[in-house]
């Protein structure tokens, strides 16, 4: 006979295998490889993730991306994700292209419905109302909206799994779900999206907050003692684990402007309108409606279901718990600061909540408010099991005042004259051209209709003799929900027509290696020449080019300052190769002196300090001296050459000046100075010498070992926590398995 834990264990593994299978079919287009992502995944996610495994495929750490902006330290920009242990691991085996892409998508969706169902285990028993609720989740608006967001997917997906061992930590007061909750939280904080982890502080706080209020109530002090116990445990094992994070947050702050604290109006872009809140009962209508929400495309859907819909709203007027209403007020608050400039509460947190005026995107707070009413319409939902006839009223009024509003938005989006109202009704060669046809109002009509017919259905089966079967029904109903919603919206916003078998075929041809860049000028190495197959930004990475274009928003102030103040210096200075020789030298405080027939491609640009230093030191305005560059070896962090000139001068390498960048000639350190506000420049002696530039951060390497070793110790903490007292031999096999076998496959 098998144990009540082994019958536990096979009950959630069946339902963590459906929710598999419904991600793989909700979103089957990215799955099964017919139409190719797009947007920023296409431009930003594929591109980083490729040269991160393109260095480790030449065993090269990705500590520089020299292709974009002229160089920046893809370590530091933490969207990256250079240190998150899953692209790490694929990079070091697998690689990772634009087909790693659809399939970790799907993966990570799924990731994200299995923790919403444990989550939501937490507040109620009912296991196939925890999988609804998880369905609901992984094809709800936010993950439709959001495929080209890849950060907001990973840390959608982990946020359930940080919220639930948190919580669990307060509950059962154990350390191990402390340290569970800090592994989570260092995945999103090396992979995931960091406007979620700062959101998270103050959602942590609001749980000490509230559990160390009832405890002083009760006269606890050992629970007080245990809930700080705990809190600093969990502190103490995030922050050693983000401590690759943290360095390169203070390494890059000062080069980042954003990341000093950013403008309000710069902060309250693409908020989540409050008119978006249609779309929790009409998610099509967000097609094609940019002028309504008034917002982003990808910024206006939190679509949790219909009828899940109808249990949010009855959770919300039913009696709670204490704890319920703690985090009904949290998921409020959430609410509200979505909204942005709309209302005053976004501007509040800006202006008097730390670390509020970090990121963009006031939408990103409404996902919060989805978890949460998820939750609690889970619990809802749950309670109907309980077949209270009290129960089924609130249900069929509810749904019946749902039903009344949609029919009065279908009745006015029929009175207006756009175009057929029946325009689904029509042949359409491709999904694309189905969706150009829409309109705000037919996409209403079409929505409108398919939720009347599915609420329709849900009332029949409450007041019918078919009410004994509920579940089973309503679980029909929501799969059916959710996949109808999903279809019609992720071909607006999700891919695009491009092929990605095409793209994957044309990625792999290109070189795979760092070859030595060609010595043409930096200006001819535009992105147009690697627009191919749905590629339009960023694809000097493909091509190992390095160039000055970028689409990152991790882009240092002083290049913003040069492209955007300074246009005839930026566009000088692209006038040369990787490496050139200048004895033009200005001070930067003259720059407003320079007149255009100054700024020349071999004009410099020092600070005072630099500039009084080296203004003897090279014989200015010479142009007839010899030189030569030659470069000898080439990768991202190093490069090698041997140059000669006749005189002494300037010698110039258009890569960003950043922490780590260090020099030699024959062997000997040379000083580094930043010249042109951006780029590195070293004195070169007159004669024939051979110089090295070299990336070397010895405190981001010392940050990582700390990160990493923490993260091991961890492992096999839980490790010998599985196999000793639960007798689970599998988790920990698999691990130690995926991560030793990785190591080696890359090592030998």
């Amino acid at each position: 006979m098998k144990t009540t834990v082994e019958k536990l264990k096979i009950s959630h593994f069946t339902y963590a295998f459906l929710l598999l299978i419904i991600a793989i079919l909700g979103y089957w287009q990215i799955a099964f490889l017919k139409y190719s992502v797009t947007h920023d995944m296409i431009n930003c996610w594929i591109p980083w993730r490729y040269h991160i495994s393109e260095c480790f495929r030449n065993h090269v750490f990705p500590f520089w991306n020299p292709y974009q902006q002229l160089g920046y330290p893809i370590h530091a920009d933490l969207q990256g994700p250079t240190w998150y242990l899953e692209s790490i691991l694929l990079s070091m085996t697998t690689g990772q292209t634009n087909y790693t892409l659809h399939f970790l998508f799907i993966f990570y969706v799924f990731l994200a419905g299995v923790g919403m169902y444990f989550l939501c285990l937490a507040f109620h028993k009912n296991r196939t109302v925890a999988f609804l609720t998880g369905i609901c989740y992984m094809l709800g608006g936010f993950f439709v909206a959001h495929v080209q967001h890849f950060y907001a997917i990973i840390g959608a997906a982990w946020l359930p799994f940080i919220i639930l061992n948190y919580y669990k930590m307060y509950i059962e007061k154990r350390f191990l779900y402390a340290l569970y909750a800090a592994v989570f939280m260092f995945f999103n904080l090396t992979g995931g999206n960091h406007t979620f982890s700062i959101i998270l502080v103050y959602l942590f706080i609001s749980f000490f907050v509230f559990f160390t209020i009832s405890a002083i109530r009760e006269k606890n002090k050992k629970d007080i003692v245990r809930y700080v116990q705990l809190n600093a445990l969990f502190i103490l094992a995030t922050v050693l684990m983000a401590s690759v994070v943290l360095v390169a947050f203070y390494q890059t702050a000062s080069y980042i402007e954003r990341l000093s604290g950013m403008s309000y109006k710069a902060a309250s872009v693409c908020p989540l309108s409050p008119q978006s809140l249609l779309s929790l009962l009409l998610p099509f209508s967000t097609v094609n409606s940019i002028d309504f929400y008034n917002t982003d495309q990808s910024m206006c859907n939190i679509y949790v279901g219909s009828i899940m819909f109808i249990f949010i709203v009855l959770a919300l007027m039913s009696k709670k718990q204490p704890f319920e209403k703690m985090l009904f007020v949290f998921a409020f608050v959430c609410l509200l600061a979505s909204f942005g400039a709309y209302t005053p509460m976004h501007k509040f947190l800006f202006n008097f909540f730390p670390l509020m005026n970090r990121f963009r995107f006031p939408s990103y707070f409404s996902l919060f408010s989805v978890i949460i009413f998820l939750v609690l319409g889970s619990k809802q939902m749950a309670m109907l099991a309980s077949e209270k006839q009290e129960n089924y009223k609130k249900i069929f009024l509810t749904t019946v005042f749902t039903l009344a509003i949609i029919v009065t938005l279908v009745i006015i989006a029929l009175t207006r004259k756009q175009g057929s109202a029946f325009f689904f009704l029509k042949k359409y060669d491709t999904i694309f051209d189905f969706i150009k046809s829409a309109s705000f109002f037919q996409n209403i009509v079409l929505q409108g209709a398919i939720q009347l017919l599915f609420l329709g259905i849900f009332i029949a089966t409450i007041i019918s003799p078919l009410k004994k079967h509920w579940l089973k029904i309503m679980g029909i109903l929501i799969v059916v929900d959710m996949f109808i919603a999903t279809q019609l919206n992720i071909a607006y916003v999700g891919f695009s027509s491009s092929s990605p078998k095409e793209l994957h075929d044309y990625i792999i041809t290109l070189p795979h290696n760092f070859q030595v860049p060609a010595s043409n000028n930096i200006s001819e190495n535009t992105e147009q020449l690697g627009q191919k197959h749905g590629l339009y930004r960023n694809t000097s990475i493909f091509h190992k080019r390095v160039s000055a274009d970028v689409f990152n928003s991790y882009a240092f102030k002083n290049y913003v300052l040069l492209s955007d103040s300074l246009p005839l210096l930026f566009k000088a200075m692209q006038k040369n190769p990787l490496l050139y020789f200048s004895d033009f030298i200005y001070p930067e405080n003259e720059v407003d002196k320079l007149d255009s027939a100054k700024i020349t491609h071999s004009t410099i640009l020092l600070g005072e300090d630099n500039y009084r230093k080296l203004v003897n030191e090279i014989e200015q305005n010479k142009t007839d001296s010899a030189t030569t560059i030659t470069i000898t070896s080439y990768t991202p962090n190093a490069v090698s050459l041997k140059a000669t000139s006749a005189k002494q001068q300037l010698l110039t390498f258009l890569q960003s000046y950043y922490p780590g960048w260090k020099a030699t000639i024959d062997g000997k350190p040379s000083e580094i100075y930043l010249s042109n506000y951006l780029t590195i420049s070293i004195l070169f002696p007159k004669g024939e010498h051979e110089v090295m530039f070299t990336y070397n951060n010895s405190a981001i390497i010392t940050a990582a070992a700390i990160s990493y070793t923490s993260f091991i110790v961890l492992l096999l903490l839980f490790s010998y926590t599985w196999i000793i007292k639960d007798k689970n031999y599998w988790s920990s096999a698999v691990i130690w398995l995926i991560l030793i076998g990785s190591l080696l496959y890359y090592f030998i």
